[in-house]
């Protein structure tokens, strides 16, 4: 699992490619700004593992074992036939749990030509929840949380199907963060009464890796 700083990075360093491409463009010719449409289907699969709830100081893992199915559309404007900018709203269903993300948008096409390979990326929110799961006593205990910062970063292809009408394919990370809780018990082994856990508050981040088909238009 990422930490901020490491998505920070990321995304820093993708800005500072496709910035660099912008800064290299020489092709005046077609200096057009006109409508787009990317409509988006794609499934990942949860990555690395987070903390569960804590006993006698002990920290217990649970493995990211959520898979994700989206659906997403972007709607923007495409400047010179390379870079794309707009906005996202798409819906998430977690293997536990609902999200309506809503991204901010910004997608560069390595070639001026219906078919190319091409870079995006999309920063913005998930809106929804991930379900709890499993007794609160449980060292495997997932705890509700609630939708925070997400961002994804993908790379793929597409190809002209029509004159209206691209194809495309995609890989892509995904980061989503929650604001969620884990319990911290402390149990003596000769008590016969436990004192009742504490609740502690946080903020998880969650990594995914995924695969997406698009159809473009125009």
């Amino acid at each position: 699992m990422f930490n901020k700083p490491v998505i920070c990075l990321l995304s820093a360093a993708f800005l500072l490619v496709i910035s660099s491409a912008f800064s290299q463009e020489r092709d005046t010719a077609s200096n057009t700004l006109k409508y787009f449409n990317k409509t988006e289907l794609g499934v990942s699969f949860g990555i690395g593992s987070f903390p569960s709830n804590v006993y006698n100081g002990v920290t217990y893992k649970v493995k990211n074992d959520e898979i994700v199915a989206t659906l997403q559309t972007v709607n923007g404007v495409m400047y010179n036939n390379r870079w794309l900018l707009g906005v996202s709203l798409g819906v998430e269903k977690w293997r536990y749990g609902l999200f309506w993300p809503v991204y901010g948008y910004l997608g560069y096409n390595f070639k001026q030509t219906d078919n190319t390979f091409f870079a995006n990326i999309y920063l913005g929110y998930g809106i929804g929840t991930r379900y709890s799961r499993g007794g609160s006593e449980n060292r495997s205990y997932i705890a509700e949380g609630r939708g925070a910062f997400a961002l994804m970063i993908g790379v793929g292809y597409k190809m002209k199907v029509s004159n209206k009408l691209k194809f495309g394919y995609e890989i892509f990370y995904k980061y989503q963060a929650l604001n969620t809780s884990y319990q911290n018990w402390y149990k003596a082994d000769t008590a016969k009464v436990f004192p009742p856990p504490g609740t502690v508050y946080y903020k998880l981040g969650l990594s995914y890796a995924g695969f997406k088909i698009a159809i473009f238009f125009p």
